[in-house]
């Protein structure tokens, strides 16, 4: 076998590995800018006609970057909410409200609307914006965070089921979650878990409202 250009194979080879690696995460980066899109309000039809797309395709890109759970933003005491596009605009005010007065606290620190910031909820689970520094901390540094109600900690990357309590993806499916395994969600047997993509999110959304990123803990 000729030496030379079985080196040059090899370096061939190290170059299309390094363009793939490269391509599949400029994929999921423009997934995630798809999602966080659709989630700030544009319609799966909206994003299709703006990015030369089909309608299904830019549902299926949705779908794949962690589909368009509700968020719930409170503020002001509780007196106003937004939802994203993918829940039913025809649930009254008042039936919103009543389920609020019931889940006015942090699930990861348990403070009350009226102690913090900002408050975001997800599929019955809830983080203000001081958990969210904490969480994305976690994240970070890989060294445990503790609240009230116990540790936040880094998930393993060798440990599975555990989901995110926001998007619900799993672990397999996402890079970086923080999770409170002493604490357990409402209604639920699993611990509240956030991940990288959800932080973020969080993040914008308390920039958006606030005019600040969340407080580094």
């Amino acid at each position: 076998m000729n030496s030379e250009l079985l080196a040059q194979a090899r370096q061939a080879q190290e170059r299309l590995i390094d363009a793939e690696r490269d391509v599949e995460v400029a994929r999921a980066e423009f997934h995630r800018a798809v999602r966080r899109l659709h989630l700030h309000g544009s319609s799966l039809r909206e994003l299709a006609a703006g990015l030369g797309l089909s309608h299904q395709r830019v549902h299926q890109i949705v779908e794949e970057a962690g589909g368009s759970r509700r968020w719930i933003r409170i503020r002001d005491g509780g007196q106003s909410q937004s939802q994203s596009q993918s829940q039913s605009q025809n649930r009254s005010q008042a039936g919103r409200s009543r389920t609020h007065q019931h889940r006015l606290s942090c699930t990861f620190c348990g403070k009350t609307q009226n102690q913090v910031r900002k408050l975001i909820a997800g599929p019955g689970v809830y983080i203000c914006d001081g958990c969210i520094a904490l969480a994305a901390s976690v994240i970070r540094s890989g060294h445990t965070a503790r609240t009230v109600l116990g540790a936040i900690d880094a998930v393993p990357g060798e440990q599975t089921g555990v989901q995110c309590s926001f998007c619900g993806k799993d672990r397999g499916q996402i890079d970086r979650v923080a999770f409170m395994p002493e604490v357990t969600v409402e209604r639920t047997s699993a611990s509240p878990a956030i991940c990288a993509e959800c932080l973020a999110l969080c993040s914008e959304i308390i920039i958006e409202e606030l005019g600040a990123a969340p407080p580094l803990s």
